[in-house]
């Protein structure tokens, strides 16, 4: 999917063509499979290719997959995902002490973590970045519930909660919600908009927007040997195609994401592996509920029943995605629940709600998709087929990014279709999104029983009561359909033979560079 800026399109389409014919120059010696040494080789280059560029580089304030990319290796949190999807552990923490009554938690902190800067991290930097993420807003409700912080001394931090918050240790592994330099945000007048200022693996040395961003090892990283690497460089190549035949020509060394009508010519590519796992995006079809006629639950459900979910997954994710028509979480996560609400294709159902609510000749509406992402402006294109065979009739708007999830954030739209990527907590999935004073309530959802069941979910510890919790208010949610769900996708990244120890992460975190090497 192309920018709606058409010369931004066509420049964009001419770096990934010099990509190729510089890559066509190499020769063929690069491409034969390596072999691999029994001990692990430090030093080297890591290219990897993006769909499209981050916004900004302050993690309190992005929400994009793009920017969380681009910031995460250069920042840390005191607490991280483990490989099993679901658990974290201490990281920049040793170690944490639940008190009985859940609302005291005591961190024991490392004492040789240095931010990029030289200096050592403290408690107190700790404490500050937690208040700057309830200042800047973005992820305050994760927060919310710590009434205050203590730092006793420069290695241990005191959080007291108002009440228990079942997912505090979760939200305190989410990448973006990292400890940053107070000194340095200082510095820069409050802002990290342009510069890094964590304790990560990698340091910044540059970023040219819609280029590259380079980074370099951070020479006192805390993890004796870590990271291997001496650069990575992260590429945005927004056009599928060029970012598949970038790496099949090794002028990049990972792909992320792979094109599903790409992975057929990758696997027949001797010098490129594929990874696969479980992913955590989810995709769907967002309703503006303050908005004629989708302030009609009646509207809102018959298009639930009229959309063929199988049948887009057949024909944008080549049936590799998991549809859903129940349950928002993927099979392996721990709430998941497998009910079903919209079990199949009802399109007299859909007639006759329409006719109920007054719109038996049925309507015209627009749909706004993201330019960026071409699975959903097809996607759309099909929805929009789907949705002529009970007279309703939807124009798609194809937006550049920026202007695109602006729109969005302000409920500027009155359909859409998007997901998002990287949840963990079930509290992540909903409460944010369709609480009444959600943060990113997008399609302007409100429901009393739903937010009862929400801040239920967010005070019970015990998973099984949890899932109940989240089970219902799912239900209630779909039977409402301020969002009608297309499915949850798995997460694939190639990459060429040479990269060793890269490990995709169904959150799509890509923290594994810190230990990925290359041979060369």
């Amino acid at each position: 999917m192309w920018p709606a800026n058409r010369s931004l399109a066509r420049s964009l389409l001419l770096s990934g063509g010099m990509a190729v014919l510089v890559g066509c120059g190499r020769g063929d010696d690069w491409m034969a499979v390596p072999d691999i040494p029994d001990e692990p080789v430090r030093g080297g280059t890591l290219t990897v290719a993006i769909q499209a560029d981050g916004r900004s580089l302050d993690p309190h304030r992005v929400t994009d997959a793009a920017a969380m990319r681009l910031i995460e290796n250069g920042y840390g949190t005191l607490m991280r995902y483990t490989d099993t999807y679901g658990e974290v552990e201490p990281y920049l923490a040793k170690s944490v002490h639940i008190a009985d009554d859940e609302r005291t938690y005591t961190f024991t902190l490392r004492d040789d973590v240095r931010f990029h800067s030289g200096r050592p991290m403290t408690a107190a930097d700790v404490g500050y970045s937690l208040d700057r993420i309830v200042a800047e807003e973005v992820r305050a409700e994760q927060f919310r519930a710590i009434a205050a912080w203590d730092a006793p001394d420069d290695h241990t931090l005191v959080l007291k909660l108002d009440e228990p918050l079942a997912p505090l240790l979760t939200y305190l592994a989410y990448p973006m919600n990292a400890v940053v330099d107070r000194e340095a945000v200082e510095e820069n007048e409050g802002s990290l908009e342009r510069v890094i200022a964590g304790t990560g693996p990698f340091k910044l040395r540059e970023w040219q927007r819609d280029r590259h961003l380079i980074l370099d090892r951070h020479p006192e990283y805390h993890v004796a040997g870590w990271p291997r690497l001496d650069q990575v460089i992260i590429r945005p190549i927004p056009d599928e195609t060029a970012r598949t035949t970038a790496l099949r020509n090794g002028e990049i060394d990972l792909m992320l994401d792979v094109p599903e009508k790409d992975r057929s010519i990758l696997e027949r590519t001797p010098h490129v592996r594929i990874a696969d796992v479980p992913g955590t995006f989810w995709e769907y079809i967002g309703l503006n509920v303050a908005r004629p006629p989708f302030d009609d639950v009646r509207v809102r459900q018959a298009i639930a029943w009229a959309i063929d979910r199988d049948m887009i997954n057949r024909i944008v994710k080549f049936g590799r995605a998991v549809t859903a028509d129940g349950d928002f979480f993927p099979p392996n996560h721990w709430a998941y629940t497998g009910q079903s609400v919209y079990p199949e294709v009802r399109l007299e159902t859909a007639r006759e709600l329409l006719a109920d609510a007054g719109y038996a000749d049925g309507f015209r509406t627009v749909m706004r998709v993201g330019s960026a992402f071409p699975y959903q402006v097809a996607a759309a294109q099909i929805v929009k087929q789907q949705l002529l065979a009970v007279d309703i009739d939807v124009e798609i708007i194809s937006q550049e990014s920026g202007v695109f999830f602006e729109a969005l954030g302000q409920g500027d739209f009155e359909m859409t279709l998007v997901g998002w990527l990287g949840f963990v907590d079930p509290d992540e999935w909903f409460y944010n999104i369709f609480h009444s004073t959600g943060t990113w309530n997008q399609q302007q959802y409100g429901r009393d029983e739903v937010d009862t069941l929400l801040a239920q979910g967010r005070r019970v510890t015990d998973r099984d009561e949890r899932r109940t919790l989240y089970g219902e208010a799912q239900r209630l949610i779909l039977e409402d359909a301020p969002v009608v769900l297309l499915y949850v996708n798995e997460q694939s990244s190639a990459m060429l033979r040479h990269v060793q120890e890269y490990r995709v992460h169904p959150t799509a975190t890509t923290l594994s560079l810190r230990e990925t090497w290359v041979v060369r």
